[in-house]
């Protein structure tokens, strides 16, 4: 019987450990190297429904990863509870980079603010993977209003407590109408429906006076002359609508709110397909077809990326968290 000395004994099983070692390593390597397979069906997963804003940026960044690195992409719509059926989605889905979301400021940061025992962390459940897009509002006046100029408006709210009513819509809306308060030093009486499109017509009907939307769900009635927007929600004019002042312009120093998209993956996505999928998104971002998703859009650029989205979502989250606390908002229910 050949018995190996204990030392030649220990120094084969340490250079088994090591051959195993090497061998796991390149497993990982050629895994990671692999990544992405193009016969896989890639998602981006939409917590809205069809015909929003959003889903027309959801489908110019399905076609224009597509341009870029030859993947097939689809748009999978998961509405409902306010995003939160989407975004539990993504969370319980498997992190294996090839499936992705696309979310906003509403379900990273006013869900946060405004729902009790939301059942996920924007935080520790998703890895940000870039900034796609940031829009403003538009301060809009029905045809009871006949100010020409949110200046006006507001000097005559200040001198008239809730004699105004504000249409509301969604959380960001409350939040938007909330903060225009706080800012101005003005009261108004906020009027929920249940649909922006809703709010939209009763705004156009004469029965609110005001409402902060974003332009892609109210410019329809900007030419019926019905509806007029006055002024933008951003801390400088936008490329998109040149002509339209801030509300810094008409004199709230302290305005602003400007709704934004982001692409994020599950928590625990391996860190080289989140290198692979940044520098993809990179390149569709400078196509053709989401150039032209976020001028119809009017929306603007957001450059950023991974820990740069956690810190702007991290500032509102500070922001807008003490307007509902000054606000006393009660979480909706």
């Amino acid at each position: 019987m050949n018995v190996l000395p204990r030392r030649e004994a220990l120094h084969a099983g340490f250079r088994t450990c090591i051959l195993a070692f090497g061998l796991g390593s390149l497993a990982s390597i050629a895994a990671a190297q692999a990544f992405p397979d193009k016969s896989k069906i890639f998602k981006i997963i939409l917590p809205q429904g069809p015909g929003s804003a959003a889903d027309g940026l959801a489908r110019a960044y399905a076609r224009g990863i597509a341009e870029v690195a030859n993947l097939n992409v689809i748009v999978d719509y998961k509405p409902g509870a306010e995003a939160v059926i989407g975004v539990q989605a993504l969370k319980s889905s498997a992190a294996d980079g090839y499936t992705m979301m696309l979310s906003s400021s509403s379900t990273q940061v006013v869900n946060v603010l405004m729902m009790p025992n939301i059942p996920y962390d924007p935080f520790t459940d998703f890895v940000p993977l870039a900034g796609v897009s940031r829009a403003v509002l538009t301060m809009n006046f029905g045809p009871s209003v006949s100010f020409k100029t949110a200046r006006e408006f507001i000097a005559a709210a200040r001198a008239n407590p809730g004699k105004y009513t504000f249409g509301s819509s969604t959380a960001t809306h409350r939040l938007a109408g909330e903060l225009l308060q706080s800012a101005a030093g003005i009261k108004l009486l906020i009027v929920p429906y249940k649909a922006t499109g809703a709010a939209v017509t009763a705004l156009a009907g004469g029965e609110v006076d005001v409402m902060l939307a974003d332009p892609s769900s109210i410019s329809g009635m900007w030419q019926s002359g019905r509806v007029r927007p006055v002024a933008a929600s951003g801390a400088a004019r936008t490329r998109s609508l040149p002509d339209l002042p801030t509300l810094r312009e008409e004199g709230v120093s302290d305005y602003e709110m400007t709704p934004w998209y982001g692409m994020y993956y599950p928590a625990k996505t391996p860190p080289a397909s989140v290198v692979a999928m940044r520098d993809i998104l990179r390149k569709a971002a400078t196509t053709s077809v989401v150039a032209e998703a976020l001028k119809n859009a009017r929306m603007e650029p957001l450059g950023l990326v991974g820990d740069e989205v956690t810190a702007l979502n991290r500032k509102e989250l500070e922001m807008l968290g003490k307007v509902v606390r000054a606000a006393n908002l009660q979480p909706q229910r």
